[in-house]
């Protein structure tokens, strides 16, 4: 079982790289026009990341037992 867990580990990296990039190439194009729209990006972007992983997360649960 602890494959998975390896195999997970080395997925994440390249994800979350791409994943940094893309915020922020989105959040240079609309940063300095108003300091409340920097803030919902930062937000967005801040909890975007999570929703993919979920499903990772949940394989992983449930082949735990």
């Amino acid at each position: 079982m602890r494959w998975r867990h390896l195999l997970i580990s080395i997925m994440i990296i390249p994800y979350l790289i791409t994943y940094t990039v893309i915020a922020i190439y989105f959040i240079d194009l609309f940063s300095e026009i108003h300091w409340f729209i920097d803030l919902i990006f930062y937000i967005i972007f801040g909890f975007l990341w999570i929703l993919p992983s979920i499903p990772f997360v949940n394989w992983l649960a449930n082949k735990e037992n």
